[in-house]
Protein backbone atom coordinates (compact mmCIF):
# COMPACT_ATOMS: atom_id res chain seq x y z
CA UNK A 1 0.00 0.00 0.00
CA UNK A 2 0.97 3.42 -0.64
CA UNK A 3 1.34 5.69 2.58
CA UNK A 4 2.23 9.71 1.73
CA UNK A 5 1.92 10.75 5.44
CA UNK A 6 0.98 10.22 8.76
CA UNK A 7 -2.53 10.92 9.71
CA UNK A 8 -6.02 10.11 10.79
CA UNK A 9 -7.84 7.43 9.21
CA UNK A 10 -11.14 9.74 9.18
CA UNK A 11 -12.25 12.09 6.54
CA UNK A 12 -14.26 15.36 7.18
CA UNK A 13 -15.44 18.36 5.81
CA UNK A 14 -16.74 21.31 6.86
CA UNK A 15 -14.74 21.14 9.76
CA UNK A 16 -13.08 24.30 11.95
CA UNK A 17 -9.70 24.30 10.31
CA UNK A 18 -7.87 25.42 13.90
CA UNK A 19 -9.42 22.70 15.97
CA UNK A 20 -8.05 19.83 13.33
CA UNK A 21 -4.72 19.18 11.66
CA UNK A 22 -5.11 19.12 7.69
CA UNK A 23 -2.51 17.57 5.56
CA UNK A 24 -0.51 17.76 2.47
CA UNK A 25 0.07 14.76 0.17
CA UNK A 26 3.95 14.20 -0.98
CA UNK A 27 5.34 12.80 -4.43
CA UNK A 28 6.10 9.18 -2.99
CA UNK A 29 9.32 7.60 -2.96
CA UNK A 30 10.16 5.08 -5.63
CA UNK A 31 13.88 3.92 -4.82
CA UNK A 32 14.60 2.59 -8.59
CA UNK A 33 13.61 6.17 -10.07
CA UNK A 34 15.27 7.76 -7.18
CA UNK A 35 18.83 6.11 -8.04
CA UNK A 36 18.54 7.00 -12.18
CA UNK A 37 17.85 10.41 -10.81
CA UNK A 38 20.96 10.69 -8.57
CA UNK A 39 22.92 8.97 -11.50
CA UNK A 40 21.53 11.65 -14.00
CA UNK A 41 20.39 8.40 -16.54
CA UNK A 42 17.59 7.65 -18.32
CA UNK A 43 15.42 4.37 -17.62
CA UNK A 44 17.73 2.23 -19.21
CA UNK A 45 15.84 0.19 -22.33
CA UNK A 46 12.38 2.39 -22.07
CA UNK A 47 12.72 6.37 -21.40
CA UNK A 48 15.07 8.87 -21.93
CA UNK A 49 16.44 10.96 -18.24
CA UNK A 50 13.89 13.76 -19.86
CA UNK A 51 11.20 11.67 -20.35
CA UNK A 52 11.81 9.87 -16.99
CA UNK A 53 11.88 13.47 -15.38
CA UNK A 54 8.72 14.91 -16.68
CA UNK A 55 6.69 11.80 -16.66
CA UNK A 56 7.22 11.14 -12.50
CA UNK A 57 8.89 13.94 -11.15
CA UNK A 58 7.14 16.67 -13.01
CA UNK A 59 3.97 15.14 -13.74
CA UNK A 60 3.74 13.05 -10.78
CA UNK A 61 4.19 15.92 -8.75
CA UNK A 62 1.58 18.35 -10.51
CA UNK A 63 -0.71 15.52 -9.69
CA UNK A 64 0.16 15.55 -6.37
CA UNK A 65 -0.22 19.08 -6.04
CA UNK A 66 -3.64 19.05 -7.93
CA UNK A 67 -4.89 16.52 -5.11
CA UNK A 68 -3.98 18.77 -2.32
CA UNK A 69 -5.61 22.02 -4.09
CA UNK A 70 -8.86 19.44 -4.47
CA UNK A 71 -8.83 18.42 -0.80
CA UNK A 72 -8.24 21.87 0.21
CA UNK A 73 -11.11 23.15 -1.68
CA UNK A 74 -13.50 20.51 -0.75
CA UNK A 75 -12.77 21.58 2.72
CA UNK A 76 -11.83 18.17 3.18
CA UNK A 77 -9.01 17.35 6.49
CA UNK A 78 -7.77 14.93 8.18
CA UNK A 79 -8.17 12.20 4.66
CA UNK A 80 -6.47 9.07 5.41
CA UNK A 81 -2.46 8.88 4.90
CA UNK A 82 -3.21 5.88 3.12
CA UNK A 83 -3.62 6.96 -0.56
CA UNK A 84 -5.73 3.75 -1.44
CA UNK A 85 -8.18 4.54 1.37
CA UNK A 86 -8.45 7.88 -0.08
CA UNK A 87 -9.74 6.37 -3.29
CA UNK A 88 -11.99 3.90 -1.40
CA UNK A 89 -13.71 6.83 0.60
CA UNK A 90 -13.77 9.22 -1.80
CA UNK A 91 -15.37 6.80 -4.85
CA UNK A 92 -19.10 6.97 -3.91
CA UNK A 93 -18.96 10.56 -3.31
CA UNK A 94 -19.79 12.59 -6.60
CA UNK A 95 -18.65 15.63 -4.26
CA UNK A 96 -15.29 14.59 -4.05
CA UNK A 97 -14.98 13.10 -7.11
CA UNK A 98 -12.20 15.61 -8.35
CA UNK A 99 -10.28 14.37 -5.48
CA UNK A 100 -10.83 10.32 -6.50
CA UNK A 101 -9.82 11.01 -9.80
CA UNK A 102 -6.68 12.60 -8.93
CA UNK A 103 -5.50 10.28 -5.88
CA UNK A 104 -6.13 7.30 -7.99
CA UNK A 105 -4.06 9.05 -11.39
CA UNK A 106 -1.27 9.51 -9.15
CA UNK A 107 -1.77 5.64 -7.69
CA UNK A 108 -2.28 3.70 -10.37
CA UNK A 109 0.81 5.22 -12.32
CA UNK A 110 2.84 5.08 -9.46
CA UNK A 111 2.23 1.02 -9.14
CA UNK A 112 2.79 0.93 -12.93
CA UNK A 113 6.43 2.47 -12.20
CA UNK A 114 7.34 0.09 -9.93
CA UNK A 115 6.59 -2.45 -11.73
CA UNK A 116 9.31 -2.10 -13.98
CA UNK A 117 13.21 -2.23 -13.86
CA UNK A 118 15.83 -1.04 -16.08
CA UNK A 119 17.07 -3.19 -18.56
CA UNK A 120 20.22 -3.47 -19.10
CA UNK A 121 20.83 -5.69 -22.02
CA UNK A 122 21.65 -2.56 -24.56
CA UNK A 123 19.29 -3.97 -27.57
CA UNK A 124 16.09 -1.42 -26.96
CA UNK A 125 15.25 0.58 -29.57
CA UNK A 126 14.45 4.30 -28.03
CA UNK A 127 13.73 6.58 -31.22
CA UNK A 128 10.60 7.88 -32.67
CA UNK A 129 9.24 5.62 -35.53
CA UNK A 130 7.70 6.80 -38.78
CA UNK A 131 4.67 5.90 -40.48
CA UNK A 132 6.07 2.88 -42.21
CA UNK A 133 5.86 1.40 -38.50
CA UNK A 134 2.51 0.74 -39.04
CA UNK A 135 2.68 -1.55 -41.87
CA UNK A 136 5.11 -3.72 -40.20
CA UNK A 137 4.10 -7.66 -40.10
CA UNK A 138 4.31 -8.43 -36.63
CA UNK A 139 6.75 -11.16 -36.24
CA UNK A 140 5.80 -14.73 -34.55
CA UNK A 141 7.78 -15.59 -31.98
CA UNK A 142 7.83 -18.78 -29.00
CA UNK A 143 10.13 -17.60 -26.20
CA UNK A 144 11.00 -14.10 -25.59
CA UNK A 145 13.62 -12.20 -23.17
CA UNK A 146 12.37 -11.12 -20.00
CA UNK A 147 10.09 -14.33 -19.05
CA UNK A 148 8.89 -14.70 -15.67
CA UNK A 149 10.85 -16.31 -13.61
CA UNK A 150 9.33 -17.64 -10.29
CA UNK A 151 7.87 -21.14 -11.11
CA UNK A 152 4.47 -20.34 -9.47
CA UNK A 153 3.65 -17.71 -11.27
CA UNK A 154 5.17 -18.90 -14.62
CA UNK A 155 2.91 -22.11 -13.76
CA UNK A 156 -0.25 -19.61 -13.04
CA UNK A 157 -0.08 -17.31 -16.34
CA UNK A 158 0.44 -20.98 -18.91
CA UNK A 159 -2.60 -22.77 -17.16
CA UNK A 160 -4.96 -18.87 -17.53
CA UNK A 161 -3.75 -18.18 -20.63
CA UNK A 162 -2.23 -20.93 -22.69
CA UNK A 163 1.54 -20.38 -22.93
CA UNK A 164 3.69 -17.17 -22.21
CA UNK A 165 4.01 -16.16 -26.00
CA UNK A 166 -0.08 -16.07 -25.52
CA UNK A 167 -0.10 -14.27 -22.61
CA UNK A 168 2.19 -11.13 -24.24
CA UNK A 169 0.01 -11.02 -26.92
CA UNK A 170 -2.92 -10.76 -25.12
CA UNK A 171 -1.34 -8.39 -22.71
CA UNK A 172 0.43 -6.18 -25.19
CA UNK A 173 -2.46 -5.97 -27.51
CA UNK A 174 -4.91 -4.45 -24.97
CA UNK A 175 -2.76 -2.17 -24.40
CA UNK A 176 -2.43 -1.17 -27.69
CA UNK A 177 -5.81 -0.99 -28.47
CA UNK A 178 -6.01 1.70 -25.91
CA UNK A 179 -6.29 5.44 -26.73
CA UNK A 180 -6.32 7.95 -24.74
CA UNK A 181 -5.46 7.54 -21.26
CA UNK A 182 -5.55 4.10 -19.86
CA UNK A 183 -3.82 1.00 -18.27
CA UNK A 184 -3.55 -2.45 -18.63
CA UNK A 185 -3.74 -4.77 -16.20
CA UNK A 186 -2.81 -8.45 -15.09
CA UNK A 187 -5.21 -9.59 -11.94
CA UNK A 188 -5.63 -12.42 -9.68
CA UNK A 189 -9.37 -13.12 -10.19
CA UNK A 190 -11.36 -15.06 -7.42
CA UNK A 191 -14.21 -16.49 -8.69
CA UNK A 192 -15.75 -18.45 -6.23
CA UNK A 193 -18.44 -16.61 -4.52
CA UNK A 194 -17.84 -15.82 -0.59
CA UNK A 195 -21.27 -17.45 -0.22
CA UNK A 196 -19.99 -20.80 -1.61
CA UNK A 197 -16.84 -20.72 0.24
CA UNK A 198 -18.63 -20.09 3.50
CA UNK A 199 -21.32 -22.63 2.86
CA UNK A 200 -18.36 -25.68 2.06
CA UNK A 201 -16.05 -24.89 4.52
CA UNK A 202 -18.30 -23.71 7.61
CA UNK A 203 -16.47 -20.96 8.03
CA UNK A 204 -18.52 -17.43 8.67
CA UNK A 205 -15.18 -15.19 7.33
CA UNK A 206 -13.23 -17.65 4.62
CA UNK A 207 -10.24 -16.39 2.74
CA UNK A 208 -10.55 -15.27 -0.91
CA UNK A 209 -9.63 -18.36 -2.71
CA UNK A 210 -7.49 -16.77 -5.93
CA UNK A 211 -7.41 -19.10 -8.98
CA UNK A 212 -7.49 -17.37 -12.26
CA UNK A 213 -5.30 -14.74 -13.98
CA UNK A 214 -6.94 -12.29 -16.13
CA UNK A 215 -5.79 -8.85 -17.75
CA UNK A 216 -8.17 -6.14 -18.34
CA UNK A 217 -7.80 -2.81 -19.34
CA UNK A 218 -9.07 1.04 -17.44
CA UNK A 219 -9.80 4.30 -18.43
CA UNK A 220 -8.91 7.40 -16.73
CA UNK A 221 -9.79 7.19 -13.72
CA UNK A 222 -10.72 3.53 -13.72
CA UNK A 223 -9.89 1.37 -11.01
CA UNK A 224 -9.86 -2.57 -10.64
CA UNK A 225 -10.68 -2.91 -7.26
CA UNK A 226 -14.41 -4.22 -7.31
CA UNK A 227 -14.76 -4.34 -4.02
CA UNK A 228 -15.75 -0.29 -4.01
CA UNK A 229 -17.75 -0.93 -7.52
CA UNK A 230 -20.13 -3.63 -5.47
CA UNK A 231 -23.45 -2.63 -5.12
CA UNK A 232 -23.06 0.64 -7.24
CA UNK A 233 -25.91 0.22 -9.38
CA UNK A 234 -28.16 -0.47 -6.32
CA UNK A 235 -27.21 2.52 -4.64
CA UNK A 236 -28.31 4.51 -8.11
CA UNK A 237 -31.58 3.26 -7.90
CA UNK A 238 -31.95 4.17 -4.11
CA UNK A 239 -31.10 7.44 -4.61
CA UNK A 240 -33.43 7.76 -7.28
CA UNK A 241 -36.14 6.44 -5.10
CA UNK A 242 -34.97 8.99 -2.41
CA UNK A 243 -35.83 11.91 -5.19
CA UNK A 244 -39.25 10.38 -6.23
CA UNK A 245 -40.18 10.43 -2.58
CA UNK A 246 -39.39 13.71 -2.06
CA UNK A 247 -40.87 15.00 -5.08
CA UNK A 248 -44.01 13.10 -3.87
CA UNK A 249 -43.50 15.31 -0.47
CA UNK A 250 -43.24 18.71 -1.84
CA UNK A 251 -46.80 17.62 -3.84
CA UNK A 252 -48.16 16.92 -1.01
CA UNK A 253 -47.46 19.86 0.61
CA UNK A 254 -48.37 22.06 -1.79
CA UNK A 255 -51.42 20.28 -2.01
CA UNK A 256 -52.32 20.98 1.69
CA UNK A 257 -51.51 24.75 0.79
CA UNK A 258 -53.21 25.02 -2.11
CA UNK A 259 -56.36 22.96 -1.14
CA UNK A 260 -56.15 20.99 -4.59
CA UNK A 261 -54.85 18.25 -6.35
CA UNK A 262 -51.41 18.42 -7.61
CA UNK A 263 -51.03 16.45 -10.97
CA UNK A 264 -47.88 14.44 -10.83
CA UNK A 265 -45.77 13.49 -14.16
CA UNK A 266 -45.17 9.85 -13.18
CA UNK A 267 -47.20 7.24 -11.74
CA UNK A 268 -45.86 5.68 -8.95
CA UNK A 269 -45.54 1.95 -9.88
CA UNK A 270 -47.67 -0.82 -7.62
CA UNK A 271 -46.08 -3.04 -5.55
CA UNK A 272 -46.77 -6.72 -5.95
CA UNK A 273 -45.53 -8.97 -2.93
CA UNK A 274 -46.18 -12.22 -5.76
CA UNK A 275 -43.28 -10.84 -7.73
CA UNK A 276 -39.68 -12.11 -7.10
CA UNK A 277 -38.64 -9.58 -9.54
CA UNK A 278 -36.34 -9.85 -12.86
CA UNK A 279 -32.45 -11.59 -13.61
CA UNK A 280 -31.64 -8.13 -14.29
CA UNK A 281 -32.34 -6.47 -10.74
CA UNK A 282 -30.40 -9.91 -9.17
CA UNK A 283 -27.90 -9.50 -11.12
CA UNK A 284 -27.59 -5.16 -10.18
CA UNK A 285 -27.91 -6.17 -6.26
CA UNK A 286 -24.92 -8.95 -7.10
CA UNK A 287 -22.57 -7.13 -9.11
CA UNK A 288 -19.05 -7.20 -7.88
CA UNK A 289 -20.08 -8.50 -4.53
CA UNK A 290 -18.29 -11.75 -4.49
CA UNK A 291 -15.67 -11.13 -6.98
CA UNK A 292 -12.28 -9.75 -5.98
CA UNK A 293 -9.70 -8.75 -8.03
CA UNK A 294 -5.73 -8.34 -6.97
CA UNK A 295 -4.05 -6.19 -8.98
CA UNK A 296 -0.33 -7.61 -9.87
CA UNK A 297 1.06 -5.77 -13.03
CA UNK A 298 0.01 -2.72 -14.54
CA UNK A 299 1.03 -0.82 -17.68
CA UNK A 300 0.51 2.57 -18.71
CA UNK A 301 -0.44 2.82 -22.45
CA UNK A 302 -1.56 6.48 -22.17
CA UNK A 303 0.11 8.66 -25.39
CA UNK A 304 1.92 11.27 -22.56
CA UNK A 305 4.04 7.89 -21.36
CA UNK A 306 5.44 6.86 -25.14
CA UNK A 307 4.86 9.78 -27.19
CA UNK A 308 8.26 11.74 -26.07
CA UNK A 309 10.47 8.99 -26.95
CA UNK A 310 8.78 7.01 -29.59
CA UNK A 311 6.20 9.70 -31.11
CA UNK A 312 2.98 9.11 -32.68
CA UNK A 313 3.37 6.04 -34.47
CA UNK A 314 5.81 4.08 -31.92
CA UNK A 315 3.53 2.61 -29.70
CA UNK A 316 4.17 -1.26 -30.44
CA UNK A 317 8.05 -0.47 -29.64
CA UNK A 318 7.16 0.79 -26.63
CA UNK A 319 5.03 -1.94 -26.07
CA UNK A 320 7.86 -4.40 -26.89
CA UNK A 321 10.64 -2.56 -24.79
CA UNK A 322 8.07 -2.70 -21.68
CA UNK A 323 7.96 -5.90 -21.71
CA UNK A 324 11.57 -6.11 -21.37
CA UNK A 325 11.31 -4.03 -18.30
CA UNK A 326 8.81 -6.01 -16.24
CA UNK A 327 9.86 -6.96 -12.97
CA UNK A 328 8.76 -10.21 -12.46
CA UNK A 329 9.96 -10.46 -9.16
CA UNK A 330 7.75 -7.44 -8.29
CA UNK A 331 4.79 -9.33 -9.61
CA UNK A 332 5.59 -12.30 -8.21
CA UNK A 333 5.68 -10.51 -4.47
CA UNK A 334 1.97 -9.08 -5.42
CA UNK A 335 0.51 -12.38 -6.26
CA UNK A 336 -1.70 -13.64 -3.65
CA UNK A 337 -1.45 -17.68 -2.82
CA UNK A 338 -3.05 -19.70 -5.65
CA UNK A 339 -6.10 -21.49 -4.49
CA UNK A 340 -6.02 -24.96 -6.72
CA UNK A 341 -9.18 -27.55 -6.54
CA UNK A 342 -8.60 -30.81 -5.05
CA UNK A 343 -11.27 -32.26 -7.56
CA UNK A 344 -11.41 -31.96 -11.36
CA UNK A 345 -14.50 -32.30 -13.04
CA UNK A 346 -14.75 -33.75 -16.57
CA UNK A 347 -16.26 -31.87 -19.13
Amino acid sequence: MIRLASSSVTLSRGVNRRLVRSISYVLPTVPTLENLRASKKGFDGLFSAETLEELWYKQGQHIVDKLNSQLSQSSVTNPPADLAELITLTFSKPQLQAIYEKALELHNLQFALESLKPNDQGNAKIEKADALALLQTPTIQTEFPNEPTSPELREWIVDSFGSIAEFRTLLLNNAKGIKGNGITWLVAQATYSDSAIKASSGISTPEVSYNKLAVMNTYNAGTVDDSIRSGQITKLKEQKKAKEEALKKRQQERQEIEGSQVETTEEAPKENSTTLGTVEEAEEAFSYSDRKIMPLLAIDASMKVYLPDYGVFGKAQYLDNLWDCINWDVVASRAPKRFKPSVAFDN
